[in-house]
């Protein structure tokens, strides 16, 4: 029979890369992993790992049983949520994990709701990007991650996870108000000897600008590059600079500089928890609670409405 823990760092070697990344994870030596992987090589009777260098990668056959090891992982983690279900009250304390319009759009509002009428149960919000956030929710190190994806990229791998859509935020182009007319008359193409503002190079902002832009047949002339859609919200409010940002960042003071009417595509924001954990009393009232935050702002409301400064 498989040691779990074996699995469990190779599991970890799948998502981290390396083995000195999986023994700071694990708080071990380095030694102490390689020497737990080969064991594990030798239970299964198949070739587990290859050398590139000094990266210890996997093979075929050590992608399949990370692959496997995950729903074991998930298994538990679907256990411990049918022991947690025998609880007759909500308490605890959940780790959540969001990329940055996340904190503003739903992890405060979450908070500020469960501390009024769920005061046993503590909510832990760290920020972080999306692809680190469901890292450190595969590591265990946090119970969930709030996400957002891009609908132009491919999705992202989610064995051994559950991704609950919440809402879906078109993106809508900030312009000077001067240039309004052309563009509903010309389209995005009006701006192509514009100047433009949006995320660090190659952040999932400054992709959607580009791949918007180029659709419209030129490549944007980026003179500013901010992090987060508020702060570039509110560089393009200066009228010096078009910007493309998510729809629910728009504070409502600078709603008149959107151009409606442009297909500019938009993304997802989703819960994502281990398989197996939406049992769990804490994590399915989160969830629902979550949806609710989502379905309001869905239906216009901003969130300086919700009582949350942008």
């Amino acid at each position: 029979m498989l040691d779990l823990r074996r699995m469990m760092l190779l599991a970890d070697l799948a998502d981290l890369g390396s083995v000195t990344a999986v023994a700071e994870h694990r708080n071990i030596t380095s030694s102490a992993v390689s020497q737990q992987l080969r064991v594990l090589e030798d239970e299964t009777g198949a070739a587990l790992f290859r050398r590139d260098g000094r990266t210890l990668g996997l093979t075929r056959s050590g992608k399949v049983l990370a692959e496997h090891a995950r729903r074991v992982l998930a298994a538990v983690d679907e256990a411990m949520s049918a022991v947690a279900e025998t609880r007759d009250r909500v308490a605890g304390q959940v780790a959540i994990a969001t990329f940055n319009m996340g904190i503003p759009l739903l992890a405060v509002p979450l908070m500020q709701q469960l501390s009024s009428q769920e005061p046993n149960l503590r909510v832990h919000v760290q920020q972080d990007t999306s692809t680190a956030a469901l890292r450190l929710l595969r590591q265990s190190e946090v119970d969930m991650a709030i996400t957002c994806r891009y609908d132009f990229l491919g999705p992202d791998p989610t064995g051994g996870l559950a991704t609950v859509p919440l809402l879906f935020e078109p993106f809508v182009l900030l312009a000077p108000t001067q240039s309004h007319l052309r563009i509903r008359t010309h389209g995005l193409s009006a701006l192509a000897d514009e100047f433009w503002v949006t995320g660090p190079q190659n952040s999932g902002l400054d992709i959607a600008a580009s791949h918007a832009c180029e659709s419209a047949g030129f490549a944007p002339q980026v003179k500013h590059r901010l992090i987060g859609a508020q702060n570039i919200c509110e560089l393009a409010a200066t009228e010096v600079a078009s910007a493309i940002v998510p729809r629910l960042s728009v504070p409502a003071k600078l709603e008149g500089l959107i151009v409606e009417g442009l297909a500019l595509g938009g993304r997802t924001i989703s819960a994502v928890v281990r398989a197996g954990r939406q049992r769990d009393p804490n994590i399915s009232l989160i969830l629902r609670t979550l949806q609710a935050i989502a379905d309001r702002a869905l239906t216009g409301q901003s969130t300086e409405s919700l009582g949350v400064a942008s």
